[in-house]
């Protein structure tokens, strides 16, 4: 590959895609913040920030409904992007296997070493990262919804969704820490991938091919 074609950027991700990242991400840290000041009783000036422990409550009530019904909206105006979205996550090839095996090797030696050639517009572990996240939110969203009427269910159901809660959301947490660690670039594997959707959606070419080698050959062909 020339130096000029090696510097060239495909574009990722488009401006939408790009809000629409960013917002969740705003609103998750919300849900976080909130959900934390209410299960860490005694956490003041968490607490503080949102008014006191019932205050806090209230806004990661309100938060929530806002998670969800944000989610519907996109389902509903974006059909065809949603369903993409969750096709290209949950489909595994024949053979993607390589791809795990080969990761350990890349992550330590990017320079030398490559992963395993795979087929998707996600590679494999993005797609885990994908599922993971969508099943978190999933059990999240029921569970918050359950334990908003706490009157309407006999008391057992209400402990169940507490305990489910607790677990979706350190699911979710190792998950999104896992995201962050590559998406920050302190991994010389991802040095440049923020720029997917932090720096006007595009990446350079020669990062584009070994990430994501099948999708880099069809955006080249759009380009």
């Amino acid at each position: 590959m020339s130096e000029a074609r090696a510097g060239e950027r495909l574009l990722r991700n488009r401006p939408a895609a790009r809000r629409l990242h960013a917002g969740l991400y705003l609103l998750v840290l919300a849900l976080l913040a909130s959900g934390i000041a209410v299960l860490g009783e005694g956490i003041r000036p968490l607490e503080g920030v949102f008014g006191g422990h019932v205050a806090s409550a209230r806004a990661h009530r309100w938060l929530g409904y806002a998670l969800i019904a944000g989610g519907a909206i996109v389902a509903l105006v974006r059909p065809r992007a949603a369903g993409r979205f969750l096709l290209e996550s949950a489909r595994f090839r024949r053979g993607e296997l390589r791809w795990f095996a080969s990761y350990p090797v890349f992550v330590l030696r990017p320079s030398r070493h490559a992963p395993a050639r795979h087929e998707g517009h996600f590679d494999p572990g993005q797609r885990l990262f994908n599922l993971a996240v969508v099943a978190a939110l999933l059990a999240l969203s029921a569970t918050g919804v359950l334990m908003s009427f706490p009157r309407a269910f006999v008391p057992a159901v209400f402990a169940w969704s507490l305990r489910i809660h607790r677990v979706a959301t350190w699911v979710f947490v190792a998950a999104v820490a896992g995201h962050l660690l590559v998406a920050s670039g302190a991994l010389r594997a991802y040095r440049g991938v923020w720029r997917a959707m932090h720096g006007g959606g595009r990446v350079r070419r020669e990062v584009a091919e070994r990430l994501w080698p099948a999708w880099a050959e069809r955006a080249e062909r759009e380009d």
